[in-house]
């Protein structure tokens, strides 16, 4: 079995088969393949997946999204084209978490390109359980974790907390 379907599989039955959130129209986006890059719809939301790797010399994980543009180079999504949601799904030993970023956080936040803005082809998410020690990862982190749920033995907690992010 490929990454994409190993890693959408387990997270359908860990987030959201339990939690009554419904997955369909899935496809893999092979330029992100490293990522385990693809879409797919939650409910009514579309969304555009990934899993962030751990890199050995920097807290924190790595997560790349980017598309080819017409001379075949690499550019961030642009706002138009792009879902609702960006979900980065992070693991650690046996923790996992999403992150669970808005298309509106995303240009806010000069993530997504628009027809002002360049945005960014990757950039680096830090979960609840990392500790950043420079100022700029401190501050990234903060607003993260505003879109950030962890899977927890608490099942009440979680699910509220999922409903919150994915807006149900």
């Amino acid at each position: 079995m490929d990454y994409f379907k190993e890693c959408m599989l387990q997270i359908d039955s860990i987030f959201y088969r339990p939690n009554q959130f419904m997955v369909k129209n899935v496809s893999e986006e092979v330029q992100n393949r490293e990522y385990a890059g693809g879409v797919f719809q939650l409910n009514q939301l579309s969304i555009r997946f990934r899993v962030a790797k751990i890199t050995p010399t920097k807290i924190g994980q790595f997560v790349a999204f980017w598309e080819k543009d017409p001379l075949n180079k690499n550019q961030a999504f642009h706002e138009k084209e792009s879902p609702d949601l960006l979900v980065v799904t992070t693991f650690l030993g046996e923790r996992i978490g999403q992150f669970v970023f808005p298309k509106g956080v995303l240009i806010e936040r000069h993530i997504l390109r628009t027809d002002s803005q360049k945005g960014k082809m990757a950039m680096r998410v830090y979960p609840s359980w990392d500790s950043p020690t420079s100022k700029q990862a401190q501050a990234t982190q903060k607003w993260q974790l505003d879109y950030f749920v962890e899977f927890t033995d608490n099942r009440d907690r979680f699910k509220a907390r999922l409903e919150t992010l994915y807006g149900r």
